[in-house]
Formats: C-alpha cells, sequence, structure tokens
C-alpha cells in the first residue's frame, strides 16, 4: 500500500480549478443540507480532590497507514507529556482520554477511550495501536471530533483536545461537519488544537481551521513525529524502583486486579527511557500526596490514611484471604515502609535526571514539544 504522502503525490490535483474546490469544500460551513449543531458536550459535575485543579485532555489520532512512526513516539512519550503537566502544575488533577480514528472501510472509524486518571490504562492502550488502513487521503476526522466532544468531561475542568494526524477531513455521513464541531467545542469550553504531521497542504488548511474556531493552537511536525527521547545514567534505577513500587501493591477486588496486572505488565515492556518517565511522573505525584498507582490499591488507601478495614476479605489476593486481621494489618504496613523507601530514592533520581535532561536538550519539534508547548501556554 503507497504512502500517504505516496498518494497525494500520484493522485495529486490536477488544476487551479480544482484546487479552488477542494478549499471551497474546507472553508464551507457544511451547506444548507449539512446538519444542524449537535449538543454533542456533556460536563459533569464530578468531585475532585480539595486544592487540585482538573485538568482533562483527549488525543484524537489517526491510526492509519502512513502514521506509524508518529503512533511509536506517542506510545513513548505520553508519560513525559504527562510529567510535564504535573511540572506545569503540581496541583493537577489529571485525566487523559483517546479516540483512535481511521476512516469508513477500515478496521474501525474511531475507537474512543474513555476519559480516566488512571495512565497506566492509557498507556497500555495505546500499546495496542497500530497503524494500519487508509488508502485515499481523507480521514474521517469528524467522527472523531465528535467522540472526542462526547467524552465525560468535568465541569470545572481545563478541557482540551489535540487532533493529531497528516490527511484532512473527507466528507463524511457520520458526523456534523468538523467546522460546526469545532464551534460548538469552542462555545463549550473546550479548546481544540490540532497538529499535522507532513506537509500536506490541504492537511494544514483544515487543521489550522479546526483550531481557530476551536480556539486552539496549530502546530506542524515532521511525518515520522519527530520524537527524540534521551537517555540518561538515571533511567535504568528509576525503572528498577518503580517495578518495586508496583510490587508492593495489594488491589482489592478480582477485576481490579486483572487490569492492574494488565497495566504493569505492558509499562514492564516499555523502554527504559519511557519507564523512566513513567516513575518520574509518580515520583513527583508522590511529593504532592497522590502517588497512588491504582484506586483499588490498599497499600496506597493504607498510606494515606484511609481506614481500609471494612474490605470484604473476598476481595483480598487469594494468598491474604487466610491471615488475621493483624497479620493483613502487618503486612500492608511492611508494604508502605517498602514503597516509601522505594519512592524516597525514586524523588532523588527523578531530581538528577531532571537536571541532566535540562543539559541535554535535544533540538524539539517533536509530537512532545508541541502538545507540551500548547499544554503549557493553555494550563497558564
Amino acid at each position: 500500500m503507497p504512502s500517504r504522502l505516496q498518494s497525494v503525490v500520484s493522485f495529486g490535483i490536477p488544476s487551479t480549478a480544482a484546487v479552488t474546490v477542494v478549499v471551497a469544500a474546507l472553508l464551507s460551513p457544511g451547506g444548507p443540507g449539512a446538519p444542524k449543531p449537535h449538543d454533542l458536550v456533556h460536563q459533569w459535575d464530578e468531585p475532585t480532590e480539595p486544592g487540585t485543579h482538573a485538568i482533562d485532555v483527549v488525543f484524537a489520532v489517526d491510526t492509519t497507514g502512513s502514521m506509524d512512526k508518529l503512533i511509536e513516539g506517542a506510545k513513548r512519550t505520553v508519560w513525559s507529556i504527562a510529567t510535564h503537566i504535573r511540572d506545569t502544575d503540581p496541583n493537577a488533577s489529571l485525566r487523559i482520554g483517546l479516540v483512535a480514528y481511521r476512516d469508513q472501510g477500515d478496521d474501525y472509524v474511531t475507537r474512543p477511550f474513555a476519559l480516566t486518571n488512571d495512565l497506566d490504562a492509557v498507556y497500555r492502550e495505546l500499546t495496542t495501536y497500530e497503524a494500519s488502513g487508509g488508502g485515499d487521503p481523507p480521514e474521517d476526522v469528524a467522527a472523531a471530533m465528535r467522540d472526542a466532544l462526547a467524552m465525560r468531561w468535568r465541569a470545572g475542568a481545563k478541557k482540551l483536545v489535540f487532533v493529531v494526524g497528516d490527511a484532512p477531513p473527507g466528507a463524511r455521513d457520520d458526523a456534523p461537519p468538523y467546522d460546526q464541531l469545532a464551534r460548538e467545542a469552542g462555545t463549550s469550553g473546550i479548546i481544540i488544537n490540532t497538529i499535522r504531521c507532513g506537509s500536506d497542504p490541504t492537511t494544514a488548511l483544515a487543521f489550522q481551521r479546526i483550531a481557530s474556531l476551536g480556539s486552539g493552537e496549530f502546530s506542524t511536525i515532521a511525518q515520522d513525529g519527530g520524537v527524540q527521547q534521551v537517555a540518561t545514567p538515571y533511567d535504568e534505577r528509576l525503572g528498577e524502583l518503580s517495578t518495586t513500587i508496583d510490587r508492593t501493591a495489594v488491589i482489592a477486588g478480582e477485576a481490579e486486579r486483572a487490569a492492574h496486572a494488565a497495566n504493569v505488565e505492558a509499562a514492564a515492556a516499555a523502554p527504559a527511557p519511557a519507564k523512566a518517565d513513567r516513575a518520574s511522573y509518580y515520583a513527583k505525584g508522590a511529593k504532592y500526596g497522590k502517588a497512588s498507582r491504582a484506586d483499588a490499591d490498599l497499600v496506597g488507601k493504607l498510606e494515606a490514611g484511609v481506614d481500609i478495614s471494612t474490605v470484604p476479605a473476598t476481595e483480598l489476593p487469594a494468598e491474604m484471604r487466610t491471615k488475621t486481621a493483624p497479620e493483613i494489618k502487618a503486612e500492608l504496613a511492611r508494604r508502605v515502609e517498602a514503597r516509601k523507601a522505594a519512592q524516597k530514592e525514586a524523588e532523588e533520581l527523578t531530581r538528577k535526571r531532571d537536571e541532566y535532561l535540562s543539559k541535554h536538550k535535544t533540538g524539539g519539534g517533536g509530537f512532545d514539544d508541541a502538545v507540551k508547548a500548547t499544554v503549557e501556554k493553555q494550563i497558564k
């Protein structure tokens, strides 16, 4: 299958008249027969921890065949982006959602993943993304925007969407026109940012219009995503400490244990710099009392001063169900101390790693750099 850019070159616009038609279509508000704006945005009055600032971020990512390198870069840097948000606002209560999108006729048109504060689950979902499908350059960008707007947004949150792709929106019937969706986002307090991969001018025109109507930023990056990770002398040890902390968890509930095990397995397979980014994210959270890696983790609850005596024995892992209440309490207390020791070392290594990275900055201009710059500006 030809790459997206090859398709654009091979089937290039043959005349000035055709260019005019394409530009007119992209600038059109939808025409007289277009659907009316849909009330897609619902804001939920969900509580956040006292003293925190709610930040909800959704990435709508083109996962067609030409996006393989960008997708791999996104997998490697999602933790770095989350850490940058925490650096920008140490009191951030961060949730991330995802929408993978392709086009009609592919394996799927969209694949939404709900906003969650479980960033291990977000990473695990990203690891399942594979670049495939596509064909003709237009993709169903509007369907991706529709699903992003339909997320369960917190009413008081800073709300950001990043649409990432290398092809313009196609004319499809399964969603309102992209410009109407961008306007609806703008009037609902959702900022829509766009990141064009590659150099297709038609994509740039559409993505600039989306960002303008959605009160967001337009960025353009290399087709391969331009991600450059710097390895540091602290990555390996941070990864080891992170594994130690993972092993101290005691997860209540069968389904919760299965999900946690899958999250940890995905994190264990990450490259060393990504493991270190994950460890740094949680280390910085520990500094502000937000170190728990799973809501159902009894060790995290005990560390936070939560009474766990009412947890039914049937919710415990099998190896703990035969223990007495004092034995369970002693085991959890032992794990709390082991976790604190690992966290303390991780915090110190994170500080040293940050200093190292500040002295060995890359040229920038990649996917992660574009997101970090935009997030920092919009959060501040």
